[in-house]
């Protein structure tokens, strides 16, 4: 018998199957955005291997799954995704406006051209020939509007999330449609197909720790190498990637910025400051029976967007201001084992005081201090919603938050409808990409503003591995928020609510030392500062005012009620704080010799207060009132921006992220108390890669008379921009349209490596209320030429116009110049943008 053809088929056949199947041999490398693994393939037979016998490999991984959107952008399979049976819930209701797709998902083209256009060439102007030495705008601000005086047909005029107001497009499309039946299904959906991608790849039920829906479509679980790299090799997986590790960012601040004078009545008053909005702290937990923390004078009377819940025990009580509250663990928990409990507690109580205070300075009520004067969060009418997810590792002692756990708390907080999340963390990760942050790109598509802190690491080369920069979370889709000091001499009491059972041991303090005595604080410190036999520990064991960081040459005096007397060698204020993060921040692939040239995005975006501040502080147990806290850091500056917000929110409902942004960055603050340029900690004057746009002015910010809007459908071309094959992974079935980073419609324009010349575009919206005309002004970055066109703008009321910047290099040079552009019309509106070029060469 003659075998020869039949076995040559055979072997022929068996090499094609060789060939289909994976290699078993060789290590597979994928990438993450830009980070790299090489996983060795998992040996044959081993696919019977048990989870507990791989567990000691294992570690804790984030998939995001691209077979559909995310719930934030959900509009009944329209929205630029293909729409399914299975979308559907078999009802016959007809669409109604909650499944159209929202003007938000516009291109910027598109938005751009309601605005109209001229067949006309535009009459342009260089900057130099205009008024180069134009003061600051806001300098001495517009009063704004009352709030019983809104224009016709804005925001403020109309229900909060309805109606169309200045801004465009009403708010919280999401949460108009949580309840429908047809979101329901679809959430649905999501987890089956969650589920049916995580059991192809062997992962069991106990290792998931969270089912994202929300503000992405994934999920987050304890994986093997093997797991992780099964995962990666599933077309419907968009990328897998670890689990990353964030670390906390860690004084009549109302005064300072003007909101008793001018904002608060804009809003109907302090008692009304932040009426109607929810503001969300991402942090290490909240202390209920805090005083900043009483619902007295509030109504039962919910927003009406609040769907969330109160994770209550028989030990931590919600009520009408602290109107949420989570305890999120299940990463930190697979990663690092439980959570230490010696002085924690599983549930959304602090025992570290960071949350407390964030949450304090944000929303927190007005406490009165025994001296007199008093402690409020930026909008005390605010109802608050707390999200822990800090913990204490065992082994280390270190407190930190693991990433999955943050990315469940951010879903949480747009499912339960919050109007603002304050998150004051951060890491410094090189390797760090944009698309990263989806999920927070995800909530400003939902509607919601995200403040996150800029990072402690203070100037470049502070910090290891931070030679070129030292900025955290520098995505376009949040506000990162630098610290600054604020004005001193006012005296303060001993930092306790007079309600508080737990008030600062001060008294005993000031006997033991002379009355008026003064205590030098230099430097941040966890040992005592000491003078004339009085100690004060500066960790704050002793006495929650501790955690000084006065290296302003600040000191402290001793009055004969126990009270403290603060003082300052500064005469102006506010100055950057030595410790605030600062830029450039260039894309993680281009390296600081070498960055793209328009590749890069002003960060930190503002700063504001955050050096010795006081807010609340939890009690040492249970049932304690608490007392308040002097902190330090720019994790105290976050929360006060994002506090700020809501009171924007409150008058607008309808603006987006975007145009809340633009509205404290354009009227931000380039001068201090003494009408000086802003200075910088080291004495110098301050650029804008270490305080952003400036500083906060709230006092203007109710009325920016122009906004730079930028919506879900930019961000994603702007991120098709940076990697156009992920985009089309992280965004199926959507038409992208690659966005350079310097055309994103940001208030703020920054070139690195700029050679030649090169045209940037903005689109700014009218919020005036009605038409005006703008004429433009400004100053040009030492050794490049602007030229703008048009040199004026007449918009109309809620209208878009748009105008273009050549940007051509003069003189040549290595370092970053800075100048700025201004929009200023006659009815008291000046709208500011800084200028950041790197003019390399002509």
């Amino acid at each position: 018998m003659r075998h020869g053809p039949t076995i040559a088929v055979l072997l022929i056949l068996g090499a094609l199957l060789l060939a289909a199947q994976p290699s078993h041999g060789a290590p597979r490398q994928w990438r993450n955005g830009d980070h790299s693994w090489n996983f060795a393939a998992p040996a044959r037979g081993s696919e019977g291997k048990s989870q507990a016998a791989d567990a000691a490999g294992s570690a804790v991984y984030i998939v995001r799954l691209s077979t559909a959107p995310p719930l934030s952008e959900y509009r009944g399979g329209i929205a630029g995704y293909p729409a399914t049976a299975t979308w559907d819930d078999g009802s016959d209701e007809e669409e109604n406006d909650d499944d159209r797709v929202p003007e938000m998902l516009l291109s910027a083209d598109d938005s751009a051209a309601e605005g109209g256009e001229s067949d006309s060439e535009p009459e342009s102007v260089d900057l130099d020939d205009t008024n180069g030495d134009h003061p600051f705008p806001n300098a001495t601000a517009p009063a704004p509007a009352p709030a019983d005086a809104a224009p016709q047909g804005s925001a403020a005029a109309s229900a909060r999330g309805g109606g169309s107001g200045s801004g465009g497009c009403p708010r919280h499309r999401l949460r108009l449609s949580m309840d429908r039946p047809q979101v329901a299904a679809f959430a649905s959906l999501l987890q089956r197909q969650q589920a049916q991608v995580a059991s192809e790849a062997g992962v069991g039920d106990g290792d998931l720790l969270y089912s994202y829906k929300h503000t992405s479509n994934g999920f987050a679980a304890r994986l093997t190498a093997r797991q992780a790299w099964r995962l990666q090799r599933n077309p419907a997986v968009a990328s897998v990637r670890r689990s990353r590790v964030f670390q906390r960012q860690t004084s009549d601040s109302p005064k300072f910025l003007g909101l008793p004078g001018k904002v608060w009545p804009a809003v109907g008053g302090q008692s009304k400051a932040g009426d109607g909005t929810v503001v969300g702290v991402i942090d290490t937990g909240i202390w209920p029976e805090h005083p900043s923390f009483s619902d007295k004078g509030f109504s039962s009377n919910l927003p009406s967007g609040w769907k969330g819940k109160c994770e209550q025990s028989s030990t931590f009580r919600c009520n009408n201001k602290l109107i949420g509250a989570k305890a999120f663990y299940g990463g930190f928990q697979r990663a690092s084992g439980k959570p230490t409990l010696t002085n924690d507690w599983l549930t959304p109580r602090d025992a570290d005081g960071h949350g407390t205070w964030c949450a304090g300075a944000a929303a927190g009520n007005p406490v009165g201090l025994q001296g007199g004067g008093q402690v409020s969060g930026m909008a005390p009418a605010a109802r608050i919603a707390a999200y822990k997810v800090f913990w204490t590792d065992r082994s280390s002692g270190n407190m930190y938050a693991d990433e999955s756990d943050i990315i469940a708390a951010v879903n949480q907080g747009v499912a339960d409808g919050v109007d603002v999340l304050s998150l004051s963390l951060g890491g410094l990760d090189p390797n760090d990409n944009y698309f990263n942050d989806l999920a927070f790109m995800r909530a400003n598509a939902a509607g919601v503003f995200v403040a996150f802190a800029a990072g402690n690491a203070g100037a470049p080369g502070r910090s290891q591995g931070a030679a070129y920069r030292t900025v955290a979370n520098f995505a376009p889709f949040f506000l990162t928020v630098g610290a600054s000091t604020i004005a001193r001499g006012a005296s303060l009491a001993s930092a306790a609510a007079a309600a508080s059972t737990q008030s600062l041991p001060l008294n005993a303090i000031a006997g033991a030392a002379s009355t008026n005595s003064t205590v030098s604080c230099n430097g941040t410190g966890s040992g005592n500062s000491t003078g004339n036999n009085g100690t004060l520990p500066g960790d704050g064991s002793a006495m929650p005012g501790g955690n000084f960081s006065s290296g302003d040459g600040s000191s402290l005096t001793f009055t004969a009620d126990g009270g403290i007397t603060f003082a300052t060698s500064s005469s102006s204020a506010p100055v950057v704080a030595d410790f605030s993060s600062r830029g450039p921040l260039l894309p993680p692939s281009a390296t600081a010799q070498a960055p793209q040239p328009g590749n890069a995005i002003l960060k930190p975006d503002i700063i504001g207060p955050g050096v010795d501040l006081l807010a609340a502080a939890p009690g040492k147990k249970i049932g304690e009132t608490g007392a308040l806290a002097r902190l330090s850091g720019t994790s105290m500056a976050t929360p006060h921006l994002a506090g700020l917000a809501a009171l924007i929110i409150q008058k607008y409902p309808n603006w987006s992220p975007a145009q809340v942004m633009s509205a404290m960055m354009t009227t931000a603050r380039v001068t201090d108390t003494a009408s000086s340029p802003i200075k910088s900690s080291s004495g110098g004057e301050a650029t804008p890669w270490e305080m952003g746009a400036g500083h906060v002015f709230p006092p203007a910010m109710l009325d920016p008379g122009l906004t730079y809007d930028a919506r879900d459908k930019d961000y994603q071309n702007f991120l098709a921009g940076q990697d156009l094959t992920r985009a089309k992974r992280e965004f199926p079935g959507v038409a992208l349209s690659p966005l350079a980073v310097r055309n994103l419609n940001l208030p703020t324009i920054t070139l690195p490596r700029l050679q030649g010349s090169i045209q940037v575009t903005r689109t700014v919206t009218n919020v005036g209320g009605s038409q005006s005309t703008y004429s433009v002004s400004g100053k040009a970055p030492a050794g490049v030429k602007v030229t703008v066109a048009p040199k004026s703008l007449t918009v109309g009321a809620g209208q878009k116009e748009s105008y273009t910047m050549t940007f051509t290099v003069d003189t040549p040079s290595n370092d970053f110049k800075y100048g700025y552009i201004v929009w200023a019309d006659n009815q008291g509106h000046s709208v500011r943008s800084p200028l950041v070029v790197q003019p390399l060469s002509r």
